[in-house]
């Protein structure tokens, strides 16, 4: 049996730090999604390749690796098991996951706004992402799930105030803002994988 590496963060670990993680985060009302919900629900994929993100903003200097680790973080939040991104950086060749075996689905993000100017003088970071999930190794497969997601993260928590000095503010506001574009992913549901086939 093949061994793929995965992303593995213990379970214990990730539900007492996600209350603090979700702090701090503007509660939007939730993005129009659109995709194969049906198709969602039954394969609940779980080995997931997440790409390389795309920066398709007007040269606004977007961290990329900031963001993916984001959405790898936040996809296993959901339960789902993200491939390492190394794993996917040494088998992503023309733009698709050509590893053997292909994992379940691939995610793709795409950054269409990026503006952090505003984090020193309010403590409000925005961005726009459009991000979809395919069912396979490459975009060619199904649309299982989509979503465009235009948020405002305010670190300061409603007080309008840059936040305090000596944090690296920037990779809380990714996280934060990559919870917020998946909340309306599915949680994937072992059980529907692994429950017996009715007689």
């Amino acid at each position: 049996m093949l061994v793929r590496p995965s992303v593995r963060i213990v379970a214990g670990l990730l539900l007492a730090l996600l209350p603090a993680c979700q702090s701090g985060v503007r509660k939007d009302p939730a993005p129009p999604v659109q995709g194969a919900p049906e198709r969602l629900a039954e394969l609940q994929p779980s080995d997931v390749a997440v790409a390389p993100v795309l920066d398709r903003t007007d040269g606004q200097r977007v961290p990329l690796d900031l963001f993916r680790s984001a959405f790898v973080e936040s996809l296993i939040e959901r339960r789902y098991s993200p491939l390492a991104p190394s794993y996917v950086d040494a088998n992503w060749i023309e733009a698709s996951f050509k590893g053997t075996p292909p994992p379940d689905a691939l995610l793709l993000v795409t950054i269409t706004a990026w503006n952090p100017a505003h984090l020193f003088s309010n403590g409000q970071v925005s961005a726009t992402a459009e991000v979809r999930l395919f069912e396979g190794g490459d975009t060619t497969g199904r649309l299982l799930w989509q979503s465009t997601v235009a948020h405002v993260v305010d670190l300061s928590e409603g007080r309008g105030t840059p936040p305090a000095g000596g944090t690296d503010w920037i990779p809380v506001a990714v996280r934060k803002f990559a919870q917020q574009a998946l909340a309306a992913l599915p949680m994937r549901d072992p059980r529907v994988v692994h429950a017996a086939p009715a007689q």
